[in-house]
């Protein structure tokens, strides 16, 4: 084996080799594992100037447009969570989930444009899609993380954006006996609530540091709370003259068109528990002075209890008057007949997620070197049916939507009525429209609350990746020729997805007591106050809301008295609702539903297999143009892949108006029916990389790479999906598409990178991308002809999108439809003013912006069939940071500017603007023993969306500040 092969786990090329000749100073140092020789060179970095040092080092050496991120020591990666440290990097910017990152867009392409690999290989995800979650992984399992920004021949293809790879600790890099312990202490700023976590790393090396073993431990636990207003989707009909002289206050509006409402808007306080459990552990055996065996585990299991409970208002046009329409048609103020709700929701995540690998480098030669590395990942989230949405109602009520008051969430009320016996509105009619407004209803009531709607529910995810791969590189040395790196790849995923609720439709037992409503028992619920309801926020909250257990309701539900009480205030015959919710032995359900339990819904479900075989080439060639070194790698990568997609269609077998509420379709299926459809596609992905050292301080780079992005997994499920109650007015469905081709990218990086001392340096890159065959969700009319006996006819209401026995529907569905290019720039700066006097020496700064630009970026304009990328922004980041290897003081800002980051059907929604100022101090005690301080969100930001218009609200999130104390030994 060739001297220095391993430098923090890294492969040794010139790089590493670069990167270990950079650090003779402070606190990191290279030495050898014995006092001869040996085949792996050791790398110690401690500190955040180190780590800032050895990253800037690898960039300034690599062949590829890359960034990194280094652990400042072993188990201390410079964030508690990987994707937080990820947003430091130019062009990356992050996504949050429960205050932590979760996921990157890189150079404004969203999390499934980005590869994200584990020591070289793919993880697999408990997501249905291809986005990976960083949230799943403790940051102090992780070494390091490099992120590619162009696409070099021998990386796996399938990043637009970048591929992210992340490295674990490995014990002949550390290179001697090492134990690592530390604690923290978490204190949540909303919730009020103290929490543990912990890690511990033990290494070690036998056989005269020929064999190496390390297992770490990562345990963190969070019980944290979020206040949040939602919204709902904006749906409406389309509105004639003698019905706009009703609805409006003014008596005509804007005149007939269509206006569009939210339909709903909840006042929601969430509850979460998060418990992360993580280890990983590596061996490595020198099996020769020419062969190095490595093989590897990873496991992590990250539980979420996620408990919501939402004050909220469900908006029925039938009973609309008194409302103002802004100049979008968007009504911005109405009056409705409706009751106000009370829902209890969880959502859990329960995932776990392991890895296991082999890799084995061998020396065939003193020119060639063959690599063979073997894995296998599965992750799962079993949440199928554990989850419920639940919902409760007060008494009829005059319901007040305003969102003309200028604040930042619409505000409802609640009034007590009395409908009149006399047409008091004079439009001829003695109706629901006559009504006698009373007093507002300050807060509900547990003796006057009734049963609504409630379903156990929630979707479970599986996938299983196996990779094989092989790599050679062949050091030539022949002239210009330094050396040819090749290869061959193969993959076998298979991700699934399944779906289990309680079941529904026109005799659904999540309905029945909405059709047939009882009154509820006040001693299942209490009444508690939304004390500090997103404080700091310009809005109105309702003051009180209805605290229960849905397990406690469901129990009552399902007991004999409930059911004979719904039976008898619905004139029903004895036992028609034990018969109806599944719990008469004798007379069980056709769909095999028993009470609220939740059953499989095969609609919901797929199966997708993907197998990918890929073989790259690669050479690199050196030489020297007017005394300024410049190195060009040239290569290609070939890859096909082949798809199977499995699901089931459940087809309509009756449509019919629900009797109690306008607007809504209840329905009845028809047996599942088993899809499956096979594609194949391949690409030829060339790339050439170019770098000039113009002197030891410049360096200039240019680019060229080909590179894929195939479908989100989840995109190809043939099936069609629609809510579990069609509305005439939003009458829409989703389906995926198998004959969908993959992204595929020409990418162009320049960069001019000046590197002023081994821990500064200033860089300005350009890239572009110009992105083909790009996925665009686009909706149409589909028609769906129902079988003989469908109960269409009769359907009243609105028949404008029936036809006999079809029906209408926008089916919402991923197509290759256009083309995109993205422009960006990315300015870095890093400095140390060691040459300034006393304690000023220690002050660095880390700066980057990224400017990115798009002709389809989302503006304020529909996008159904067009380009959208969501995540397209400019970001800031800003580090201040002191290191004195006593007191390591870092102070971290990050902005984020405007994004589209979804849909509803065409309409865009976007983020607004979000900044987060994070800190750490930490004071190393002695060599072995440090204590430290850290806080996320000092500035409390919240999270803010909204639509095209002011008048389309989006929402609002409060993650709230987090602050952690803690300890760290090293031994």
């Amino acid at each position: 084996m060739k001297n220095s092969r391993y430098v923090s786990g890294v492969k040794n090329t010139a790089i590493a080799l670069a990167v270990a000749q950079s650090f003779s100073i402070g606190t990191s140092f290279a030495q050898s594992v014995d006092g001869n020789d040996s085949s792996v060179e050791v790398i110690e970095v401690r500190g955040i100037r180190a780590s800032l040092s050895q990253s800037l080092a690898k960039k300034k050496n690599s062949d590829e447009v890359l960034d990194s991120i280094v652990a400042e020591d072993i188990g201390k990666f410079p964030d508690t969570n990987v994707a937080e440290s990820l947003q430091r990097i130019p062009g990356v910017s992050i996504d949050r989930a429960g205050g932590e990152g979760a996921q990157v867009t890189v150079r404004g392409f969203g999390p499934s444009f980005n590869s994200v690999l584990v020591e070289g290989r793919r993880l697999a995800t408990d997501t249905a899609g291809r986005n990976f979650r960083f949230d799943l992984l403790g940051a102090e399992l992780i070494g390091g993380a490099d992120v590619y920004k162009s696409a070099p021949s021998h990386l796996q293809a399938g990043g637009i954006g970048s591929t992210i790879d992340l490295q674990l600790q490995r014990p002949l890099s550390i290179g001697e006996e090492k134990a690592v312990l530390s604690t923290r202490a978490v204190y949540e700023d909303n919730s009020g609530d103290v929490a543990p976590q912990f890690f511990g790393l033990y290494s070690n090396t036998f056989d005269d540091n020929k064999m190496g073993a390390l297992v770490s431990l990562s345990y963190q636990k969070r019980k944290s709370a979020q206040d949040a207003v939602t919204s709902g989707p904006f749906v409406g009909p389309e509105v004639n003259e003698e019905q706009a002289s009703v609805l409006f206050a003014d008596g005509e509006g804007n005149g007939a068109g269509r206006y569009i409402h939210q339909q709903q808007i909840r006042y929601a306080r969430q509850f979460q528990d998060r418990e992360r459990l993580g280890l990983t552990g590596v061996f490595q055996y020198q099996l020769s002075d020419t062969a190095l065996l490595t093989m590897d585990g990873l496991f992590s299991q990250f539980d979420i209890s996620n408990q919501t409970t939402h004050n909220f208002m469900f908006n029925e046009r039938a009973t609309y008057n008194n409302a103002i329409t802004d100049e979008n048609n968007v009504l911005v103020a109405w009056d409705q007949i409706g009751r106000p709700f009370q829902a209890a929701v969880e959502d859990n995540r329960v995932s776990q997620v392991w890895q296991v690998g082999a890799n084995l480098e061998w020396d065939i030669s003193d020119s060639l070197i063959a690599t063979v590395d073997l894995s296998y990942s599965e992750a799962e989230d079993d949440s199928a049916g554990d989850d419920f949405f639940f919902v409760v109602a007060g008494p009829e009520a005059v319901q007040r939507y305003d969102n003309t008051q200028g604040l930042d969430a619409p505000l409802f009320t609640n009034y007590e009525f009395e409908l009149a016996t006399s047409d008091l509105n004079g439009d001829g009619q003695i109706n629901s429209l006559d009504r006698v407004v009373g007093d507002q209803i300050t807060a509900p009531d547990p003796n006057d609350t009734y049963s609504w709607f409630g379903t156990r529910e929630g979707q479970g995810s599986s996938d299983e990746i196996l990779e094989l791969r092989t790599d050679f590189e062949w050091y030539l040395d022949k002239g210009v020729l330094e050396n040819v790196t090749f290869g061959a790849y193969y993959a076998d995923q298979e991700k699934s997805r399944s779906d289990a609720r309680t079941p529904g439709g026109g005799n659904g037992i999540n309905n029945a007591y909405l059709q047939g409503q009882i009154p509820l028992p006040a001693e299942l619920f209490t009444l508690r106050n939304n004390d500090n309801f997103l404080d700091g926020i310009n809005l109105n909250a309702p003051s009180q809301y209805l605290a229960y257990d849905p397990e406690e309701v469901i129990a009552y539900l399902e007991s004999d008295a409930a059911l004979a009480q719904r039976d008898l205030l619905n004139n029903l015959p004895l036992g028609t609702s034990a018969i109806r919710l599944g719990l008469d032995p004798s007379n069980p359900r056709a769909d095999g539903g028993v009470g609220f339990n939740a059953i499989d819904v095969p609609r919901n479900a797929f199966v997708i297999g993907e197998k990918t075989m890929a073989a790259y080439a690669n050479a690199k060639l050196t030489g020297e143009v007017a005394d300024m070194g410049l190195t060009v790698n040239v290569g290609f990568r070939y890859t096909k892949t082949e798809t199977t997609s499995e699901a089931f269609a459940e087809p309509f077998a009756t449509i019919f108006p629900d009797p109690t509420r306008p607007d809504v379709l209840l329905s009845t299926r028809l047996p599942a029916q088993f899809i499956k459809q096979t594609e194949d596609y391949d690409e030829f992905l060339p790339s050439v990389a170019a770098r000039l050292n113009v002197t030891d301080e410049w360096v200039l780079r240019a680019s060229y790479s080909k590179s894929l992005t195939r479908p989100n997994l989840a995109d190809l499920n043939p099936g069609i999906n629609t809510a579990p109650e069609l509305r005439l007015s939003d009458l829409t469905g989703s389906s995926g598409n198998p004959d969908l081709d993959p992204f595929v990218s020409d990418n162009i990086d320049l960069s001019i990178e000046y590197y002023f001392n081994e821990a500064s340096a200033v860089s300005v890159g350009f890239f572009r991308k110009d992105v083909s065959a790009f996925i665009a969700q686009q909706e149409q009319r589909e028609a769906i002809t129902l079988p003989a006996g469908n109960r269409l006819d009769e359907v009243t209401e609105d028949r404008s999108n029936i036809e006999g026995d079809t029906i209408f529907l926008n089916i919402n569905r991923p197509r290759n439809l256009n083309s995109t290019v993205v422009d960006g720039i990315e300015i870095s700066f890093q400095h140390v003013f060691d040459n300034l006097p006393g304690l000023l020496q220690h002050i660095g700064v880390s700066a980057n912006l990224t400017y990115v630009n798009s002709d389809d970026e989302v503006g304020n304009e529909l996008i159904d069939a067009a380009v959208a990328l969501p995540g397209l922004s400019d970001s800031q980041n800003f580090v201040l940071y002191y290191d004195d290897s006593t007191i390591e003081a870092r102070l971290a800002y990050n902005n984020r500017d405007r994004f589209f980051s979804g849909r509803q059907g065409p309409e865009p929604i976007f983020t607004e603007d979000f900044d987060q100022l994070d800190a750490r101090v930490a004071w190393n005690v002695s060599e072995k023993y440090q204590v430290f301080l850290e806080a996320t969100n000092l500035t409390n930001s919240f999270v803010k969306r909204s639509g095209r218009f002011e008048s389309r609200f989006g929402g609002i999130e409060d993650p709230g500040a987090r602050y952690v104390i803690g300890a760290r030994a090293i031994f």
